[in-house]
């Protein structure tokens, strides 16, 4: 199988210097890549990740940085085509900066407002155009009704698999996920290391 997983947070610049981003280490991300890669696989990594500690050589493995949700997307609809399976780690920004300063913003001492506007639902689009025989995968992190807002997301994005978690696992070694498709029941699996779990999310994917 050819695998496309994004990882890590963007970042969403206010001024040259200085962005919006999120706390998603991209742990999760990778360690799906190095599961995938060891039942030989290929994939393609589209990441936002800026740590050194994760980098991953492989000749079956084709890396593309990037670090706003638009860069993203654009990452997404180039590789989207050639791959089996999508799956959507990465901590996607919600909103960008309307309008980015072209130079650094000086401090005035007053109030700063600055304006956001949404960005592209990279998953909802994949699981839009996907074909009959793609996999597209997402990520819901959740910190109540955990499996109704999961349910409500595969639903409504065209999922054929939602993995859940909770604000616990951000930046963690490990989680305790739950995962469901379309037709499935609940699948809980108990705390573990994210390289134990990458396993079994892509021996399910696999099956």
């Amino acid at each position: 199988m050819h695998f496309l997983i994004t990882a890590g947070g963007t970042r969403e610049y206010v001024d040259p210097v200085r962005f919006i981003s999120n706390a998603s280490s991209g742990r999760m991300g990778y360690a799906l890549v190095q599961a995938a890669i060891k039942a030989g696989h290929k994939v393609t990594l589209i990441t936002a990740v800026k740590n050194s500690e994760f980098r991953i050589q492989n000749s079956e493995l084709k890396v593309v940085n990037v670090e706003t949700a638009k860069e993203m997307f654009v990452a997404v609809k180039k590789f989207f085509a050639g791959c089996d399976c999508l799956i959507m780690a990465a901590a996607v920004a919600d909103y960008t900066v309307a309008r980015p300063a072209k130079t650094k913003i000086k401090r005035t001492g007053g109030t700063l407002t600055i304006k956001l506007k949404p960005t592209t639902d990279i998953l909802k689009w994949a699981g839009t155009h996907k074909r009959g025989n793609q996999t597209v995968v997402g990520f819901a992190l959740e910190d109540k009704a955990i499996r109704t807002r999961a349910e409500k997301k595969l639903k409504d994005k065209n999922l054929d698999m939602i993995i859940v978690n909770t604000p616990a696992a951000i930046g963690a070694g490990k989680a305790a996920i739950q995962i469901k498709t379309p037709n499935g029941k609940w699948l809980k699996l108990p705390r573990a290391n994210k390289t134990k779990i990458a396993r079994k999310i892509i021996g399910l994917l696999v099956r």
